[in-house]
């Protein structure tokens, strides 16, 4: 072992007075992880100011997804970068990042700490979209260990080792897509993803603070990029399927849970993956039952 501190969880907040902030807070530390607030980067007025090596991409933004960030994303952008970034500076071998609005589940810091022991460069803890995956391993808590073949959305609970953070950093400091999209495109910057089935956090729900529409006086693509637009995408799917081929012992064969693996109401999926959603929606309990237990 390195003589590096083990492990930090970091709470985004841009209000640590929130009751749901607070509990979770406690939530974390009663389990017996140690914890750490992380002030969020406020975006929702406007545009944030940058710092270091970070870059605002506005041609590659109009090119690759034809609109800019709205100032509330790159405030959640930044938020989770320098939430990493500071774990990373800090000396953490591994930085769990939560958003404030999630809830943990009993076996929370009993599977983080299982985790850790499999030395893993990025586990997404929930998940708001049903994926195809292949089973890596049933862990001791009885929880899966899973490998994604796509991005499972979502940025509220999420785990990084120190490879992985690193990886990220190298990467994201060129911003050009929200946040979520950067940890769903792991490809881009080849960092293994795994989940944990059942999910050991969801989200509550509440108004998002993200504006994710650009307002009218945004800035559109010129011709130049409008004539980029279909090769950049033809470019991002080609490494795509390079990761497929070079990973794919590890992604395949693969296939959809049979029962929804976790809480979060805005969990989806689409085809197959709806179906499994929707045959288990009757006996899902609702949220207000959920909180009662935390």
């Amino acid at each position: 072992m390195t003589d590096l501190p083990h492990l930090i969880c970091s709470i985004i907040t841009l209000n640590r007075q929130v009751e749901t902030a607070g509990n979770l807070f406690r939530d974390i530390q009663q389990q017996g992880l140690p914890c750490q607030w992380f002030a969020g980067v406020d975006g929702r007025q406007e545009k944030p100011a940058l710092q270091g090596r970070e870059f605002y991409n506005l041609d590659r933004a109009l090119t690759r997804h034809r609109q800019e960030l709205t100032v509330s994303e790159i405030g959640c952008y930044l938020s989770h970068y320098r939430a990493v970034q500071q774990a990373y500076e800090q000396g953490y071998e591994f930085a769990c990042i939560l958003e404030d609005d999630v809830v943990i589940e009993d076996n929370f810091a009993t599977v983080v700490r299982e985790l850790m022991a499999e030395d893993l460069e990025l586990v997404r803890l929930m998940a708001l979209k049903l994926r195809r995956r292949k089973v890596v391993k049933t862990l001791a808590s009885g929880c899966l260990l899973t490998r994604p073949e796509r991005g499972v959305l979502g940025t509220q609970a999420y785990l990084f080792n120190r490879r992985g953070m690193q990886k990220f950093l190298d990467h994201a400091w060129d911003m050009y897509e929200a946040i979520d999209h950067v940890l769903d495109h792991f490809f881009l910057f080849d960092v293994a993803q795994h989940a944990v089935e059942p999910h050991i956090a969801y989200e509550r729900v509440r108004p998002t603070n993200v504006q994710k529409t650009p307002c009218n006086r945004c800035q559109k693509p010129n011709l130049w990029q409008k004539l980029r637009h279909h090769p950049a995408k033809l470019s991002f799917s080609r490494k795509r399927h390079a990761y497929f081929r070079t990973h794919k012992a590890a992604l395949f064969p693969n296939d959809l849970p049979n029962k929804c693996p976790g809480k979060s109401l805005r969990l989806r999926g689409k085809g197959e993956a709806g179906n499994v959603l929707s045959n288990e929606g009757e006996t899902m309990p609702s949220q207000d039952s959920r909180a009662e237990n935390h």
